[in-house]
């Protein structure tokens, strides 16, 4: 099974999908390619700007994990437990949170 979320911020800009594997656990990051990088957020500008659009499972993996409170965090227990979560799992946690992220305006939202 796989779920595909939408990259975007609050203004509806489509900055691209993250696709998940559910039965293989990767992760697949498609940039928009009308985005350049000079009106995109960082987290995702420093692909465009060396022409890739197209993320392989570590480089996706790595831009959900940067999203995501660490799992060595002081206090990840009662955090997950506050979420409503008993394990750390980054697909989980990106579903409850929105991959909302201090570092810029971006979040995810689950395609239908």
């Amino acid at each position: 099974m796989q779920t595909r979320f939408l990259i975007t911020d609050k203004d509806n800009i489509s900055y691209g999908t993250l696709d998940y594997n559910c039965t293989t656990k990767e992760w697949h990051i498609e940039i928009n390619p009308s985005r350049t990088w000079d009106d995109t957020p960082l987290s995702l500008a420093i692909y465009i700007r060396n022409n890739i659009f197209s993320l392989n499972d570590e480089q996706s993996l790595n831009w959900v994990r940067d999203r995501l409170m660490p799992p060595n965090r002081h206090g990840i227990h009662q955090a997950l437990h506050d979420l409503g979560l008993k394990d750390y799992d980054e697909y989980a946690l990106l579903q409850v949170t929105n991959g909302v992220s201090a570092h810029d305006d971006l979040f995810i939202v689950e395609k239908n």
